[in-house]
């Protein structure tokens, strides 16, 4: 109750309101009084606080202004305070009621404070048969009005199995605080065994698999790999049958080669008629036998630079007696010159090239180059660099195979 008194010298009237945190639920009765001058009245405060979260528990400011309509500024404002008592409204849920696992499963326990103080729980659970691991995370929760807090729950069983029918385990947990009673929460855990029931069937299938791939690798794709090398291998055996034929000089008998023999050359009569001309044959035939890998004599190589400007040309005479069998060439432009490049058997030409098209270029031959004694490989070059560089080109030839 609040006494209102009229200080003034005329007839005022007054109107009540009232402010602060209680305004909300709090009314003044009457809300309007007018007073002669020198009178006062009483008017009722009363507090309605709403059952409900936001209106918490404990003391609570409150004001009522009486507001004057003749002298607004001569308003009055009295304070007060009123005792908000706590009263206890909580739930809790566990999700999900029943879990699946093998060997353990997860729930959890959601707490929900509808009061208007704060509460503190604690978890516990429990199971039939008293074997099951139940942990909580946390095992205490502290919740403030109007909201919710959540603790995750591991469930374990005591034992796994590795098939069968599946099993549920049910379990029961607690929510627990001071002075009130214990909120239950029933819960079951399906536990399924560590071999699915498809996994068996999975094998099968796994292993038919596998049976029908190797009977089609060795009925359909074998035969088909073994026919398609057949057909490659045959046309290069008829190559190399025809090679191994020594060639037959006119008016003589073709010369038979012995098991160590690598090598067969025949000559024109022109030839035979003088054992000690150091001249090249006419004609020359070398044939290699299958398999012999030193065919043509003793591995060797030879490489030859040229220089614009200073050796455009290089060469590599054979001595006379020998033969140089060339089967590998490998040609290098490093600058990356421009030009042309050739590569002679005296006045032969075995290569040209050109030198824009290549930095490294190797060729590998079946039939080898036969350089005979006292003839020349000659390399030149023709550079058409531009610029200063058109002096300075720079490139080279490896030639290796076999010398006898």
């Amino acid at each position: 109750m609040i006494r209102v008194r009229n200080n003034g010298s005329v007839v005022d009237q007054f109107d009540m309101q009232v402010l602060g945190p209680a305004a909300a639920w709090t009314t003044v009765e009457p809300a309007s009084i007018s007073l002669l001058p020198g009178a006062e009245q009483s008017v009722d405060v009363l507090f309605r606080p709403a059952k409900a979260s936001d209106v918490l528990a404990g003391r609570t400011t409150f004001a009522v202004k009486a507001m004057s309509h003749e002298d607004p500024d001569a308003s009055s404002v009295e304070e007060g305070v009123i005792d908000v008592l706590p009263y206890d409204e909580r739930a809790a849920e566990l999700i999900p009621r029943t879990s699946k696992g093998r060997r353990s499963a997860t729930h959890e326990i959601a707490v929900d404070n509808r009061g208007n103080a704060p509460i503190v729980v604690d978890l516990t659970g429990v199971d039939p048969a008293g074997t099951m691991g139940i942990q909580f995370d946390p095992p205490q929760l502290t919740v403030a009005p109007g909201t919710a807090q959540f603790s995750k729950v591991r469930v374990q069983p005591a034992k796994s199995f590795w098939r069968g029918q599946n099993k549920t385990a049910p379990f029961t947990l607690f929510v627990t605080g001071q002075d009130q009673p214990p909120i239950p929460l029933d819960g079951s855990m399906l536990q399924i065994p560590i071999l699915p029931k498809w996994f068996w069937k999975a094998v099968i299938v796994v292993l038919a698999v596998l049976l029908l791939l190797v009977i089609l690798w060795f009925a359909l794709v074998k035969p088909q790999i073994k026919s398609s090398a057949e057909e490659v291998i045959a046309p290069v055996e008829e190559r190399l049958d025809a090679a191994s034929i020594p060639t037959v000089p006119e008016g003589g008998a073709a010369e038979e080669p012995g098991a160590g023999a690598a090598t067969t050359t025949t000559t024109s009569p022109a030839t035979e008629s003088s054992t000690n001309d150091t001249t090249s044959p006419t004609q020359t035939t070398v044939v290699q036998e299958l398999g012999a890998s030193s065919a043509y004599g003793d591995p060797f190589s030879v490489r030859l630079e040229v220089q614009t400007g200073t050796n455009p040309s290089a060469s590599y005479s054979v001595p006379v007696g020998m033969t140089f069998a060339i089967t590998d060439i490998v040609l290098q432009n490093p600058q990356g010159d421009s030009g042309r490049l050739t590569l002679l058997r005296d006045d032969d030409v075995l290569l040209e090239l050109s030198l824009e098209n290549f930095r490294l270029h190797d060729l590998h031959t079946i039939s080898p180059y036969i350089i005979e004694g006292g003839e020349n490989v000659i390399l030149t070059i023709t550079c058409t660099t531009p610029g200063p560089s058109a002096s300075q080109c720079v490139d080279a030839a490896s030639l290796a195979g076999f010398q006898q």
